[in-house]
């Protein structure tokens, strides 16, 4: 039964790789597709030394989970990364401009978090073995990029709340650009 369970879910990440996938306008809402739509970029953002790229939230730049840029992006709300193709550089910046969209594809991000301190009396006692915990995602989308000035630019990530994957949801169009603001938005 694992076996199959592994079989059907490559099946449907290898057919996810293959074709452009719509996004959800609003959350319930009619899907579109924006293959071939315009990202502008209002901002310059700066992408650090040795890093690939940049977060977007709440209409401004963050930090990684690092805490560069000072503050940290909220792991619980929708996020966005703009994404370079190399690490080798002394920091880039991604130069206001408009990006077409040549491929949207849906991902799936486990979020690898250090488990919290337990004392073995407290453990013994409450029967926790460290078995059983869930594992948690982000699910969201890659909008691959593509620019006659700027090719270094790959793409822009998008995620939904950290959750398991019972409940998860990919961010919706209108919950990206809420995430985006002033800094980029999205035109079909």
């Amino acid at each position: 039964m694992k076996l199959l369970s592994i079989l059907m879910l490559s099946v449907w990440f290898l057919g996810a790789c293959q074709k452009s996938m719509p996004v959800r306008e609003a959350p319930g809402g009619e899907f579109r597709q924006l293959q071939g739509a315009s990202l502008i970029l209002k901002e310059p953002l700066e992408v650090p030394s040795g890093k690939a790229r940049v977060f977007v939230q709440d209409g401004k730049a963050v930090g990684d989970r690092s805490g560069l840029l000072g503050g940290a992006f909220d792991i619980y709300k929708a996020h966005c990364g703009f994404e370079i193709q190399s690490v080798s550089h002394d920091g880039i910046t991604i130069q206001p401009g408009t990006f077409i969209v040549t491929h949207v594809q849906l991902s799936l991000q486990p979020v690898v978090m250090a488990p919290p301190i337990r004392l073995a009396g407290l453990q013994l006692a409450s029967g926790i073995e460290g078995r059983g915990s869930t594992a948690t995602y982000h699910e969201g989308y890659h909008f691959w990029l593509s620019s006659e000035t700027q090719p270094e630019v790959m793409r822009l990530s998008c995620y939904g709340i950290y959750n398991n994957p019972s409940t998860l949801e990919p961010p919706s169009l209108q919950e990206i650009r809420k995430v985006l603001g002033p800094v980029a938005q999205i035109e079909p």
